[in-house]
C-alpha cells in the first residue's frame, strides 16, 4: 500500500501508517493501527480571562495500553484539521475499528 498523507504541518504529520506530533523536545510517533479511543478535551486558561477561557486543545488516545496525549494545540482551527485527519487516517485503515 502507498503512504497517503492526510495532513502535513509544522506541529504534526498524520498519515495512514503513524501520527507524528513535533515539538520543541523533538517528536512522538504513534502508529495509526495502535490508536483507539480518541478524546478531545479542551484546556481551561486562567479564570481571570472569562471572555477567552481555553487555552488550547488536548488530544487523548489509547496506545500500546495506556492512555496519552498525543496532541495539544492552542488554535482551534489547526487542531480541527488535524483531528479530522487523524479521523480520516483511522477510518480508512484495515482492521482498525474506530
Amino acid at each position: 500500500m502507498r503512504r497517503v498523507v492526510y495532513y502535513r504541518g509544522p506541529t504534526a504529520e498524520v498519515t495512514n501508517e503513524h501520527f507524528v506530533h513535533y515539538s520543541a523536545d523533538g517528536q512522538d510517533a504513534f502508529a495509526i493501527a495502535e490508536i483507539s479511543d480518541v478524546t478531545t478535551e479542551a484546556l481551561d486558561g486562567p479564570w481571570w480571562r472569562l471572555w477567552r477561557r481555553s487555552r488550547g486543545f488536548r488530544l487523548r488516545a489509547w496506545h500500546r495500553g495506556m492512555v496519552v496525549v498525543i496532541y495539544e494545540h492552542p488554535d482551534p482551527r489547526v487542531f480541527n484539521m488535524v483531528c479530522r485527519a487523524l479521523r480520516r487516517a483511522l477510518e480508512n485503515h484495515p482492521g482498525n475499528h474506530y
